[in-house]
């Protein structure tokens, strides 16, 4: 994912708590800005879109990117980190040997 992308995500996912507790302090704002892209126009942009659709918007792209290639573990079928990842990071199975 694009850096905008995951600040973006971790940006919807702060509370209104974890927002004021931050803007305590001049470093905690940075912080903020640095960590989560509060004050990014691009970040804010993806943040409007609302968790859903740009979790919606980032798989697409992805799936666009990689020809459609989506990688399953043959052990527990889920979704591999990388369309050539060759260990699942759930079950910890390894496919190395295998032929595709």
């Amino acid at each position: 994912m694009f850096s905008e992308e995951i600040k973006a995500l971790e940006q919807i996912n702060l509370t209104d708590r974890d927002i004021k507790n931050m803007k305590t302090s001049k470093l905690a704002e940075k912080k903020m800005e640095w960590v989560y892209g509060i004050g990014d126009k691009k970040t804010e942009k993806l943040v409007a879109l609302g968790k859903d659709k740009l979790e919606e918007q980032i798989a697409n792209r992805l799936l666009k990117e990689n020809n459609g290639i989506v990688n399953y573990c043959p052990k527990c079928e889920k979704i591999a980190r990388t369309p050539k990842a060759r260990q699942c990071r759930f079950c910890g199975h390894k496919w190395f040997d295998e032929s595709e």
